[in-house]
């Protein structure tokens, strides 16, 4: 398995995590290494099980694997995957699916997702060297950028119309309430009708 090192700047007491590694595919899991040592004196195979990480840039087929140890800086420059680790869970990528982008087809995002691009992100931030592989690659990654500043653009007014939704509810709500309270108040005034006698 190739193995590629990356260096990549990190501000631990900030807790920022640099843009590469947002672009990153990044995987923890659980394998059994042989204990040699233990082995030869038990004289069968023994094991030991240890965390790992995998590290992959989208588009290339370099993988980083490392064992991790307490203490290990993959464990703050990854605190969601290591987090999701640990708790069992999916370890998941932050950004926008291939799947959710609708000009790309099955067949494209397989490829993509081959070779750990899963994002709109990852595949805007995958160099060119890496992604000439696929056809008409730069045509995808324009069209990937145009679809990730359209949806930048969009951000305010969707949180305007959140905003405008919500007031809706609440007005509708109040009215409710103004109803209700106008009809209590018909109600009393209608039995206290004094009575002629």
């Amino acid at each position: 398995m190739p193995t590629a090192i990356a260096d990549f700047q990190m501000d631990f007491q900030n807790n920022q995590q640099s843009e590469a590694d947002k672009r990153l595919l990044v995987h923890f899991y659980r394998e059994a290494v042989q204990n040699n040592f233990k082995t030869k004196q038990e004289g069968r195979p023994i094991f030991d099980e240890f965390d790992f990480i995998k590290i992959m840039a989208p588009g290339s087929r370099d993988t980083v694997v490392s064992r991790v140890s307490d203490g290990d800086n993959y464990t703050r420059r990854f605190p969601n995957q290591w987090r999701q680790y640990q708790n069992n869970q999916e370890q998941t990528i932050s950004g926008t699916p291939l799947k959710q982008v609708p000009w790309l087809t099955v067949g494209q995002i397989a490829e993509f997702n081959a070779v750990g691009c899963k994002t709109v992100e990852q595949l805007v931030g995958m160099p060119d060297n890496l992604s000439q592989k696929f056809m008409g690659h730069h045509q995808i990654k324009q069209r990937a950028q145009a679809f990730l500043e359209a949806a930048k653009d969009a951000a305010p007014l969707l949180r305007m119309q959140e905003e405008l939704d919500k007031r809706d509810s609440q007005i509708s709500e109040l009215r409710g309430m103004i109803e209700a309270m106008q009809a209590t108040k018909k109600a009393e005034n209608t039995a206290k009708v004094p009575l002629k006698g």
